[in-house]
């Protein structure tokens, strides 16, 4: 025994040393905007209860009456007899909300997650992962016996490659997330769609951060993105924008008769207590009613009010230590907010999540908003806080002059060879940013990136009908000769996001976009200076003002100026 302890208090002690120690917290009271830890009340915007409705009346009252029809415990495994009636109640609503032919209910979504890989693959077949999926399908993958193959983040064309090389295969199963759990960022459900076709593979998706949240039926991604025709499995939970507990697929009768048979993790686990599928129930009834429309657009607003381009927020910061000193700001002012650390994501890309609810009052998300801007920032300031000098409602203390600029036009300053100037263009040439907030969601997108730690923001320009951008990609911590993420990824995390949020404040269809986008790879700085003279004086060139310093979407305007990261370019040149 005192061997055992010694060996575990070293690596306990490591923990602690590399800042990864990890401890509960006791919640007292109901979940909701605001919780109770050690004594104080502290706002939350950790909780991924989106819609507000872990602690809503409506969920309580199902499951008071089902403790009074059937109890508290479930007794066994659904296969025995557990299988209580609520299960089947819950079931068929999940099936017609997410508009298949059948649901099955697991006790949580890594349960789901896990039994449904177990069940689809083998050995023989070979599992497709998103290097940033979550740990339940990786987990499930590693326990199927398949050949595992992973791609970069978001990239399509290491994703074909994969497909190509794994025609030997028996199955080839891409396994991804709708909307990723630690960046917020969106899946390009389209172009997966269009390969997982042209190489006969199957597609599961893990809708568990877009279920309630996502779609004009609240259905998820899919929906929004209009492919949920095409997906053979669709995985979500119960515990986040519904507000429960416990994890569902939906899909074919016969996909759901395999799992029944097949997975694991729900033949030989207790079935959820009957409490909970009532709830449950009663959530998806209510997430499919007009009430939940409005709930769902209330959340959106909280989005767009923060600032940010989904529910998940993330600030990345970098060090973990780093990370926890800045979540213990502001839990001293007021504000819960939890370090996510490594294994949770990559060492070296520690942060804060902020997430928001549809729960969260207009002064609440001003609060987090004013501390995350100004209260989060004070020196030395982490990488991936915002300055308090750019972006959002913050006006800047003064307007930072380009420095040196008559030097650099004299002289060419070599740059690296990850700066581009990229041009992206609205499907069909729609003056789709003439609307100021569809203009505005291009803007924080770029912002957003940038304060992610993924781009180095160098000048913009909204046109009505496409949009300039002047960026270099940021390089990784742990390789730095590589960029943190390639410029297509960027692109497409980019055009993801604005599409579902111009959406919601333009007159359009999801087809914001028209398809790829042009690139110019610039080599030194009088071809950079030049090319963003050239792209500021656009509006003027296209009659839109009479000087380019007037126009309201351009860092040429005195509003935006301090976006540009001189700063980094000056670095550049020393």
């Amino acid at each position: 025994m005192s061997d055992l302890n010694d060996q575990l208090g070293t690596e306990l002690d490591e923990l602690r040393g590399a800042g990864l120690y990890r401890q509960l917290r006791d919640i007292t009271g109901a979940q909701g905007p605001r919780v109770g830890i050690a004594g104080r009340e502290l706002l939350n915007f950790s909780s991924n209860d989106y819609l507000g409705l872990a602690n809503d009346p409506l969920l309580k009252h199902a499951a008071t009456d089902a403790i009074a029809r059937w109890g508290v415990g479930a007794g066994a495994s659904r296969l025995v007899c557990g299988n209580l009636e609520p299960y089947r109640l819950l079931e068929a609503k999940l099936a017609r909300f997410k508009n298949k032919a059948a649901a099955i209910v697991f006790g949580s979504g890594y349960a789901a997650n896990v039994g449904t890989i177990t069940a689809l693959a083998g050995e023989g077949d070979v599992v497709i992962l998103d290097k940033l999926d979550h740990a339940s399908i990786i987990d499930g993958a590693r326990q199927s016996g398949a050949a595992i193959r992973v791609y970069p983040h978001l990239n399509l064309r290491k994703l074909e490659e994969i497909l190509r090389q794994s025609q030997s295969y028996r199955r080839r199963l891409i396994i991804t997330e709708t909307v990723f759990s630690m960046d917020g960022d969106l899946a390009p459900l389209a172009e997966i769609v269009a390969l997982k076709e042209k190489y006969a593979a199957w597609l599961m998706l893990d809708e568990a951060h877009a279920t309630g949240v996502f779609g004009t039926n609240r259905r998820g991604l899919a929906e929004q993105l209009g492919v949920e025709d095409q997906i053979e499995v669709t995985l979500g939970t119960l515990s986040k924008a519904l507000g429960c507990a416990g994890g569902f697929v939906v899909g074919s009768q016969t996909l759901i008769d395999l799992l029944r048979n097949r997975a694991r993790s729900l033949i030989y686990s207790t079935a959820l207590p009957p409490a909970v599928c009532a709830a449950a129930a009663a959530a998806v009834e209510f997430v499919m009613s007009a009430a939940g429309a409005q709930r769902r657009d209330r959340l959106w607003e909280n989005v767009r009010a923060l600032g940010a381009q989904s529910p998940i927020h993330p600030v990345i910061i970098g060090a973990e230590r780093a990370a926890v000193e800045l979540s213990g700001k502001l839990f001293a002012a007021g504000i819960f907010v939890p370090a996510i650390r490594y294994p949770t994501v990559p060492k070296g890309k520690a942060r804060l999540r902020v997430t928001v609810s549809a729960a969260h009052t207009a002064d609440e998300i001003a609060t987090v908003r004013r501390f995350l801007l100004v209260g989060a920032a004070s020196p030395p300031r982490p990488v991936g806080v915002p300055n308090p000098n750019r972006g959002g409602d913050a006006a800047p203390t003064e307007t930072p002059a380009k420095p040196h600029q008559s030097a650099l036009r004299k002289h060419r300053v070599s740059l690296p060879d990850e700066c581009y100037f990229v041009t992206a263009c609205t499907k069909d040439k729609q003056a789709i940013f003439q609307n100021p907030q569809a203009a505005e969601l291009v803007i924080n997108s770029f912002r957003w990136l940038r304060d992610q730690g993924r781009i180095h923001l160098l000048g913009f320009v909204v046109m009505p009908d496409h949009v300039h951008v002047a960026l270099a990609l940021c390089r990784s911590a742990t390789e730095p000769t590589q960029p943190v993420a390639m410029l297509a990824e960027l692109m497409q995390a980019f055009k993801s996001f604005t599409s579902h949020a111009i959406t919601k404040v333009s007159a359009t269809d999801s087809s914001v976009w028209q398809a790829g986008y042009y690139e110019t790879l610039l080599r030194n700085r009088r071809d950079f200076t030049q090319r963003l003279d050239y792209i500021h004086d656009n509006p003027r060139r296209k009659g839109l003002v009479a000087q380019a310093t007037e126009y309201e979407f351009s860092t040429a305007n005195a509003r935006f100026q301090c976006e540009i990261d001189w700063a980094w370019l000056d670095g550049v040149a020393q």
